[in-house]
């Protein structure tokens, strides 16, 4: 294949996916024209300082921000005039970065507007994430099992470098030698803290790309629980990875249009 044929192919590819962010914008920009009419009303009366705006839409959407538009009652005259203010983009230019731009916008104006509920686009963005997302607050394994696992370190470690045991262990010690001792406790001390490592790097990236759904406080109880309780503690940190793996995978990645946040439009 040719220079020249390998550019147009580009510009084809471009131009098609191009066309395809236009057509989902289109569709975002209706469904949240259509269903979310007062959390955009909301934001307008709050950051356009027009309390008595009447009825407000969002007008664009690209890769900068977002732009709304409202229309208001001019006290001169009694004649309805029409303005517009561009929110950019807090989170980088994302298709999510629109829902999670005018969802706290929508947040921070009925606050200020002093509306008690929440607007409609954060209920159903929570009730999403509820569904989507897991939660990985720190589950410690049973009380019998700590035990057990801190009881047998205890026992592998004092069995590997005290020589002079008490005469009740003798017969374990008739059993199991020192020096035995001494590398089951190396090896399972060590397996214990690479699994604490492996997991706390873990953590970090759930935490870079999900800040939502790990917070530093968890990390530090996986890590610590990792580190003393090994496989024990962390078969149920994995069953959640598993989980959300299993979810993105049921999802497939739908557009935002798609996921229509809860609602059917």
């Amino acid at each position: 294949m040719s220079q020249q044929e390998q550019r147009r192919m580009q510009i084809r590819q471009r131009q098609k996916m191009a066309q395809h962010l236009a057509q989902e914008q289109e569709k975002l920009k209706g469904k949240l024209n259509t269903l979310y009419t007062a959390d955009i009303l909301s934001i307008a009366r709050h950051f356009g300082n027009k309390p008595q705006a009447t009825a407000a839409r969002v007008t664009d959407i690209d890769n900068k921000g977002i732009t709304i538009e409202w229309d208001w009652e001019n006290n001169v005259g009694g004649k309805k005039s029409t303005d517009e203010m561009q929110f950019a983009f807090r989170d980088g230019a994302s298709p999510g970065a629109a829902i999670m731009e005018i969802s706290d916008l929508a947040l921070e104006a009925n606050k200020a507007l002093g509306i008690d509920t929440k607007p409609q686009l954060t209920r159903d963005k929570e009730a999403l994430e509820a569904r989507t997302l897991v939660n990985f607050a720190f589950t410690p394994p049973s009380i019998p099992v700590m035990l057990s696992v801190l009881l047998g370190l205890s026992l592998a470690g004092y069995l590997g470098y005290v020589q002079d045991i008490h005469p009740s262990l003798h017969f374990i010690r008739a059993l199991v030698s020192q020096s035995t001792c001494y590398y089951i406790f190396i090896m399972a001390t060590g397996v214990h803290l690479l699994e604490a490592l492996a997991v706390f790097a873990v953590c970090q990236l759930i935490k870079t790309f999900q800040p939502r759904q790990m917070s530093t406080k968890m990390q530090m109880q996986w890590t610590i629980g990792g580190a003393l309780f090994g496989i024990f503690c962390l078969n149920k940190f994995i069953s959640k990875i598993l989980r959300q793996f299993a979810i993105a995978d049921a999802m497939k990645a739908p557009s935002l249009a798609q996921q229509g946040y809860g609602r059917n439009g």
